[in-house]
Formats: C-alpha cells, sequence, structure tokens
C-alpha cells in the first residue's frame, strides 16, 4: 500500500526536475504516429507536452529543472567498453523530436541541464543534492529504476506521471525487497539488459533481495560465499569472472552527485515564459490547441505568468438539465433561431435499434447545452419530460431539414432516435466523419479530438461513473442526472466546437464537397438501412449447422489419422508438438511463445504435409459455424425479425464502408458454406432480392488512371481481362490461355494493385520466388502503363506525403520518409495501392447516393458488400429496377473504360448474386 503523496499543490519548496530523455523516449513508443502537413513528426512532442502541461495543472510548480542525455556513452563507457553497446542507432525522428521539446522548453524558460561525458541521471543527482542544500524539497520525473537509489532523503520522491506512480522508500521496498539504499548493490546484483550491465547469473530480482536482505550489502555477499548453501548460486558468486561483472556493475550503476553545474534557485523558478518563441514554435509544429492556450492566457502580451497551462476545462461548460415542457420549447425556439442544433442521444450499450433512450444532448449554439433526461431510473430521480411530450415538442424541430444538425458519431444518434420514433432530418456535420477526412489513420475519438482541437478538458462518461465494489456497472440511466448532464453537454459543446474548428480546414484542404454532398448524405443513407435491417430466416442456417458440426467431427477424424493418434484440433501448444516435432515439419515463423501455427505458418507448409490444410479447413469451417451459422439467428431483432448490421462511415482508410454486429462482408463470396449462409438472407412476402455488383471495378480503375493502352483496349473490347493479361504474360494467342495461366494472371492483377512482391506472390501461386519475380517484372514490362502511374504515384506521394482518389479523399503517409524500413515499405504500398483502392470505394459511394431515391416504388437498399449493393424491390419491379440500377451505377463517373455491373435477382441473397 503506498504511503508517499506528492507535495500540496503549488508548494514553493519543491523543485520538479524533469527527465526529458526518458519521457520522449516513452511517449515516441507509445504513441501512435502522427505528423503535421508538413511531414514532420510530432507525436513524441505532444505527448510529452500534453504530460508536462497536465503536471503543470495539476501540481502548479515553483520550480523546475530539466535534465538531459547528452552524445555518446561518457565516463561510463570508457569504465566499459561494452556499456549500452547493444543499443541499436537511435531513430533520426526520435532524435528530431527531442531537440523539438528541447526548443519548446527553453520557450517556457525552463532551465535546462547538460554535461559532455555524463547522463541525465547525474545532473538529476547533482541537482538533487543542490536542491537539499538550499532547503528544497524534490519530485524526480521520471520512470527510470536507478534513480531510485536518490529516495534515501524523506525529502526527495519519484513520481512516473505517465502512470501516475509516486515513490518514496516504502514504494521502492515495496517492489524490489530492499530500499532505495541498497539499489545501487541490487541493480548490479540483478544486471540491466538495457545497458548491457550483465549482473550475476542466476541472480533474480527475488534472489538479490533475499541476499541483501540477508548480508547486507554487495560487498558483504561477495565476502560471505562460504556460509552460502546452493551450489549454483554459490559457484556463480565465487566465479572470478562474474565477481570482476558485478564490481564494474556497481560502478556503471553508481550515479555522480558532483557534476559541476550552476545552481541559481531564483533561475529554477518557473513562470515567466518567452510567448513569442512559443508561437513560432507550436504553429511550426501545428500545435494549434497550444497557439489557442496562448492566445487565451496572455493575448499578444509578450511576458507575463503562467507557462504550461492546461485546455479549457469542462467546467467552463454550465450543464442545463431540461426538467420540464416550458424549457424544452425554450431550447426549440433557440435552435430555430440559431438555424442549427448539436445532438446526441444516450442510452445504455451501443447497439442503436435496441437502445432505451434515456436522454438527449441538445446544443443550439455555443456555450447553450442542455441535457434533456427522459428515462433515467434511481430512486429520487427528478421530474423527466415524458417520451410523449419530447416527440410533440421536440420531434418536429427534429425533423426539419431547414435546422441544420450536428453531431458526432451522428448516424447513431439518428438511428436511436428514430428507433424512438423521433426521425432526424438536416445532417450536415459530423465530427466524427470531418476527423476522418481530415486524417482517416488518426483517432477520431471524441474525448481526444475534443482536447486536442477544440480546447477542452475532456472527462469520460466512465470517470462520472461510481464505482460499484460488486455486480455490473451502472448504465447511464442509474446515473444521477446531474452527472449524466456534465457528460451529455460536454459532447453537444464539443460538436460544435469542432464544427467551427474543422469545417473551414475542410474546405482547405479540399475535402468540403466529399463531406457534404458525399459523405453526409451517405450517412442518411446508412441511417435507413440500419433502420430497416435485413431479412433472415433461420431454419436454412439451423439446417447448415448440424450438417457443418458433422464435418468438423470428420475432419477431427481425419486429422487423427493423419497425426498417427488423437490431439484436440483447436489447440495450438499440440499442434505444435504434431506438426514440428513428431512430423518434423519446418516452422516458418516463431512468435513469444514458440513456433507460430497460425494461419500464414500453416498455408506456408500445406504443400509439404496433408494436415496443415485440413487445419486450415477445419479452423475455417468452425469459424464461420460460430461467427455466422450459429450467431445469426440470435441477432433478429425481437420487434423488426430482421438483422440490423452497423454501417461504419469512419474505420477503413480507403473510404470503404464495413460493417459489424454482426459483419455481413466476411461471409465468403464462392464457398458452399457461404452460399448457403447468403440463402438465409431472404425477401419478404411479395418482394424480390437484386443484387448489383461492380464487375473488375478497381482494375478499371487502374486501366483509368494509369491509361496504359493494353488495358484500356481489354476493357473497352469486353475481353476478359485476366485472359488478357495472362496473354501478355505467357506471350500466348488467346486460344492457347490455359485455366491454370488465367488463374495465375488474375492472382497477378490483383497483386498488382496491392503491391505485391515476389515472396508474397510465390507463397499465393505457390512457386518459388525466382518465377514470381518472372510473372511481376513480365507484366510491368507489358504494362508499361502500369508501371509508370506506379512510379509517378510514389513519387508524388513522397513530394507531398499524402495520395487522393478520384474524388479528392486524402490519405497521409509519414512513413514514407520513415528510418524503419518494414515502415516505410508499407507506406510505398499503400501510396500504390489507395488511390486505386480508394477510388473504387468513392464510385461505390457516389452510387449509393445517387440511389439515395428509389428506381422504383417501394424498393430498399438493405446492404453494400464491398462493391455489390443488395435492394429488396417489389416483385412486380423487378426487372424495371435491375435496368435503372445498373443504368445508374455504369454511368457514376465518367472514366476511360466502361463500368460494368452484373446483376441478379431471386427469393434470397445467394440466387440473386
Amino acid at each position: 500500500m503506498s504511503v508517499t503523496a506528492l507535495p500540496k499543490p503549488g508548494s514553493d519548496d519543491v523543485l520538479y526536475i524533469v527527465d526529458l530523455s526518458n519521457y520522449v523516449f516513452r511517449a515516441y513508443h507509445a504513441l501512435p504516429d502522427l505528423t503535421n502537413s508538413h511531414g514532420e513528426p510530432t507525436h513524441a512532442t505532444l505527448g510529452t507536452l500534453n504530460m508536462l502541461n497536465r503536471m503543470v495543472e495539476d501540481q502548479r510548480p515553483a520550480y523546475m529543472a530539466v535534465a538531459m542525455d547528452t552524445k555518446g556513452r561518457g565516463f561510463r563507457g570508457e569504465l566499459d567498453p561494452n556499456y549500452k553497446a547493444n543499443r541499436s542507432a537511435t531513430p533520426p525522428d526520435l532524435l528530431h523530436q527531442l531537440s523539438r521539446c528541447r526548443e519548446i522548453f527553453e520557450g517556457y524558460r525552463v532551465p535546462l541541464f547538460s554535461a559532455a561525458g555524463f547522463e541525465a541521471d547525474d545532473l538529476i543527482a547533482s541537482l538533487t543534492r543542490h536542491a537539499l542544500a538550499a532547503d528544497l524539497r524534490v519530485v524526480i520525473m521520471s520512470s527510470d529504476k536507478d534513480l531510485m537509489q536518490l529516495l534515501v532523503s524523506e525529502k526527495v520522491i519519484q513520481w512516473d506521471a505517465m502512470r501516475n506512480r509516486v515513490f518514496g522508500p516504502a514504494e521502492v521496498e515495496q517492489k524490489y525487497g530492499v530500499g532505495p539504499s541498497l539499489m545501487r548493490d541490487f541493480l548490479a546484483l540483478v544486471g540491466d539488459s538495457s545497458d548491457n550491465i550483465p549482473g550475476i547469473p542466476g541472480v533474480g530480482p527475488k534472489t538479490a533481495a533475499k541476499l541483501l536482505l540477508q548480508y547486507g550489502t554487495l560487498n558483504k555477499i561477495l565476502a560471505s560465499t562460504a556460509s552460502i548453501t546452493r551450489k549454483k548460486l554459490k559457484a556463480s558468486l565465487e566465479d572470478e569472472s562474474n565477481i570482476e561483472k558485478v564490481r564494474r556493475g556497481y560502478q556503471l550503476i553508481g550515479l555522480r552527485a558532483d557534476v559541476a553545474l550552476t545552481f541559481d534557485k531564483h533561475a529554477l523558478h518557473y513562470g515567466n515564459p518567452d510567448v513569442p518563441r512559443l508561437r513560432e514554435l507550436f504553429t511550426e509544429l501545428q500545435f494549434t490547441r497550444f497557439l489557442d492556450i496562448l492566445d487565451r492566457d496572455y493575448g499578444t502580451a509578450e511576458g507575463g505568468g503562467g507557462g504550461l497551462t492546461a485546455p479549457a476545462p469542462a467546467a467552463e461548460i454550465t450543464p442545463q438539465i431540461v426538467s420540464s415542457v416550458a424549457q424544452l420549447e425554450a431550447v426549440v425556439l433557440a435552435a430555430r433561431a440559431s438555424g442549427r442544433l448539436a445532438i446526441a442521444a444516450f442510452g445504455p450499450g451501443n447497439e442503436a435499434m435496441r437502445m432505451p433512450l434515456i436522454g438527449v444532448a441538445l446544443a443550439p449554439a455555443a456555450g447553450d447545452a442542455s441535457y434533456l433526461p427522459i428515462a433515467h431510473r434511481y430512486l429520487a430521480a427528478p421530474p423527466q419530460v415524458p417520451l410523449d411530450e419530447v416527440r410533440r415538442v421536440l420531434g418536429p424541430l427534429l425533423a426539419d431539414p431547414a435546422v441544420a444538425k450536428l453531431g458526432h458519431d451522428l448516424k447513431q444518434t439518428q438511428v436511436v432516435l428514430a428507433h424512438h420514433q423521433l426521425p432526424v432530418a438536416g445532417a450536415r456535420f459530423d465530427s466524427l466523419l470531418a476527423s476522418y477526412l481530415l486524417d482517416p489513420e488518426t483517432t477520431h475519438k471524441l474525448g481526444i479530438i475534443a482536447e486536442r482541437d477544440a480546447r477542452m478538458r475532456w472527462l469520460d462518461f466512465e470517470k462520472l461513473v461510481p464505482k460499484t465494489r460488486k455486480g455490473p456497472k451502472l448504465t447511464i440511466e442509474q446515473i444521477d442526472v446531474e452527472r449524466a448532464s456534465q457528460y451529455g453537454c460536454a459532447y453537444a459543446e464539443a460538436c460544435l466546437r469542432l464544427a467551427d474548428n474543422y469545417t473551414p480546414k475542410l474546405a482547405q484542404e479540399g475535402l468540403r464537397p466529399l463531406h457534404d454532398d458525399v459523405e453526409m448524405v451517405l450517412l442518411d443513407i446508412l441511417t435507413q438501412m440500419e433502420l430497416c435491417g435485413v431479412l433472415l430466416d433461420p431454419e436454412p442456417l439451423n439446417q447448415l449447422a448440424i450438417s457443418m458440426r458433422r464435418e468438423l467431427q470428420q475432419l477431427e477424424k481425419q486429422g487423427h489419422q493423419l497425426a498417427g493418434r488423437e490431439f484436440n484440433l483447436a489447440s495450438p501448444k499440440q499442434l505444435d508438438t504434431i506438426l514440428f516435432d513428431q512430423l518434423g515439419l519446418r516452422s516458418t515463423r516463431k512468435t513469444k511463445t514458440g513456433r507460430s501455427t497460425d494461419h500464414d505458418a500453416l498455408e506456408a507448409i500445406q504443400h509439404d504435409h496433408a494436415l496443415p490444410k485440413l487445419i486450415l479447413q477445419h479452423r475455417a469451417t468452425a469459424k464461420l459455424l460460430g461467427t455466422y451459422v450459429e450467431a445469426l439467428p440470435k441477432l433478429i431483432h425481437p420487434e423488426t425479425g430482421r438483422i440490423h448490421t452497423r454501417w461504419d462511415q469512419a474505420v477503413a482508410a480507403t473510404g470503404r464502408i464495413s460493417s459489424r454486429d454482426p459483419n455481413l462482408q466476411n461471409i465468403p463470396i464462392r464457398s458452399e458454406h457461404g452460399k448457403r449462409i447468403r440463402e438465409a438472407f431472404v425477401a419478404p412476402p411479395g418482394y424480390t432480392i437484386i443484387s448489383c455488383d461492380y464487375s473488375q471495378i478497381e482494375l478499371r480503375v487502374l486501366a483509368h488512371l494509369s491509361h496504359d493502352p493494353k488495358l484500356v483496349e481489354a476493357f473497352n473490347r469486353g475481353q476478359d481481362v485476366h485472359v488478357r493479361t495472362a496473354m501478355e504474360v505467357f506471350g500466348v494467342d488467346e486460344a492457347d490461355v490455359t485455366p491454370t495461366m488465367r488463374s495465375q494472371s488474375k492472382t497477378v492483377n490483383f497483386g498488382v494493385i496491392y503491391g505485391m512482391g515476389a515472396v508474397a506472390l510465390g507463397k499465393k501461386l505457390g512457386i518459388s520466388r525466382t518465377e514470381a519475380k518472372r510473372f511481376i517484372d513480365a507484366y510491368f514490362e507489358r504494362y508499361e502503363g502500369v508501371r509508370t502511374f506506379m512510379e509517378t504515384t510514389l513519387a508524388h506521394a513522397r513530394k507531398t506525403k499524402t495520395v487522393r482518389t478520384v474524388l479528392g479523399r486524402r490519405r497521409r503517409l509519414p512513413d514514407l520518409h520513415s528510418s524503419n524500413r518494414a515502415r516505410r515499405a508499407y507506406a510505398e504500398r499503400i501510396a500504390q495501392n489507395t488511390p486505386i483502392q480508394g477510388s473504387a470505394a468513392d464510385l461505390l459511394k457516389l452510387a449509393m447516393v445517387k440511389l439515395a431515391n428509389p428506381v422504383v416504388p417501394g424498393a430498399k437498399m438493405v446492404l453494400t458488400v464491398h462493391d455489390e449493393l443488395v435492394f429488396e424491390v417489389p416483385d412486380q419491379h423487378v426487372e424495371e429496377a435491375l435496368a435503372k440500377t445498373k443504368s445508374v451505377m455504369e454511368s457514376v463517373y465518367p472514366l476511360d473504360v466502361p463500368l460494368v455491373v452484373d446483376v441478379g435477382s431471386g427469393p434470397h441473397w445467394a440466387a440473386a448474386h
């Protein structure tokens, strides 16, 4: 149990010493990559600055200093050439961000201490010595265990701010088994692999603590080996080589508190920033939130108090609770006057079609957010406006398209409200979609972007929920209205602030039409699709489940026969033994726990023995059985009798729509199991399922973007493009193309799109790397336009660090200049693939937008799966619907080659596709 606490905030006798290298390094490895628009890496810089900003707000330090490492291994490297010799070179982007952090602290006029030949730990030890002499207490901000040697004085503590852990003597002893005075001896015995300090072989933390508690110090242990009864330990401690190494380690681990430095207590006083310099830095780094904070706290002044400050706290938003019809009518009037309304619906769980409506947040203007409780249930709950009255008063406003509706994940709110007879019209802005369009691969969580881009200090809902000792966590209807209003009002306020922040950014980046005319229109379409759902007949799945269970039993028996004994096919450990020890098959990949038996590892050896292929078949069948065949009937909505999946617009970085809860896009298309699963998706009485599927849309987009004459000719002539590729690659006439040639050429065609190299292609086709490389070389030799397009696209991406689709959708690629070879290679593949795959996704979305109004009366769009749209159509309009939908989809965007849509119809999905 921790007994050490941080000093009282604002204490005037405490020096905070920041181990800057430690924090930047941890932020670099802990946070996802982030760059500004110039491609400069910023995630470690921003992470360190955010952490220190929170520290300053919480602790209000009177004195602060920063200690930094210098280049080289210093005097310790002279003592032992092997010291830190195993460390790889520091990545350039980490060094760059460390330099940026130094500039920022200089801007805040926080004294920085470094000295040639010494590490930051030595500077911290020396600063601590001077601080104690000046009658100051010390808080060392670091996670470095070496610094725990300094905690011998009760006036010195260590604070790991990232994990919010405070260490004093009691905590050190609790963690390591010895107090700070023995930490040097302890660390010398145990060693430190990161610094290449060996320690004593066979001595771990528990043994080291036990020895030190028994004998006192390292020297006393080495002098008392005769009394040690464990033979191996005794031998290890008496080995001359080990003794020499442990004594050298003891020297290396010790901290130098005698580094020459100027300790001026007055100069360490915190709170006199160089505001113009900070503005310059934050502008370069594009840290807009910190620029806003400077403007708020200092205006145009070039001095003043303060320093690192926190964003505007959520407490600045005064929650208003709407508890009467009159108050709700006032909100409606305010919204009609402002012409816009931020809305958010709240209830337990995440399933919009099953979620009770507990409350609604409403904000007609910034600083005017309200929370409307509807169904909070707890003792002493205040009066709440009945849902019927909410429908009467608020309903017309929500349904009025003239009043712009704003939100974050607005589709979720629209589905919840519409399911409770409160349909919404007039969706104009969604901060989730705006954040996604600006940078699809960063986080779009409201709390994070509200802090970053709306100057709000966010409090997650979970932190508002009172903790319970037993039982499930409380849900929103059990939370008191006051607490719920804090979160709800902050939510609505954030939506308005983000709209004001993101709208000009979208325009500046050329993304406004994509947001307004595609994604927001699509949001309404997907809302209706979620509300409608798709009809499922459980009986075909029940019959399929029976046959699949029998199939799994048969596969299990065959697996036992191939292995020569019984074993659990689903056990990776048992499979490891069977494959690699008993059968002697090659292991292609290792994991932390041993030899891998995952899908890729088994696929690589499936031609070496029959068992790996059988295991893959068993896994695929078991997964389909559990994920779809058994699960789907349980997901039928009790009120509608239909499956209501969630369609996500802001997940896939390419722009593709994804599906979850359940995911209806991963049902295999060509397998017999997949076909039978699709048979369960049926049309209601009087309706027919029609399917409209773009044919080879990505290859057609490639032909358009590359203007390759052979690809363009093949598509314009209606030639089978895979046959054409086979003719080109194998140098044969069309009549001589075999099914194998066509199949291999198809793999090459799509492999080019996804940046598949020779190794991956070889595995896919089951051929050698050399032969696979010959395929790829032959392809690019014949399709020179494709080669040129790929090269030009990559060169432009390296220059701009972004790629775009035909509709202007943007994807950032900072890793194109990464020092990490694997990350750079991945970014290069993405740069070449995104314009193709992303443009194909754009065209499908554009088709959905153009089909928003039914082509025939009563038609409903119910599914979108990759390049396919599925509709329910009245029986009497099937042929008309097929013709009109095909026409719309094929003319959705002008390409150099024709867009072709395959259509079909039937009583269920399998018959239509």
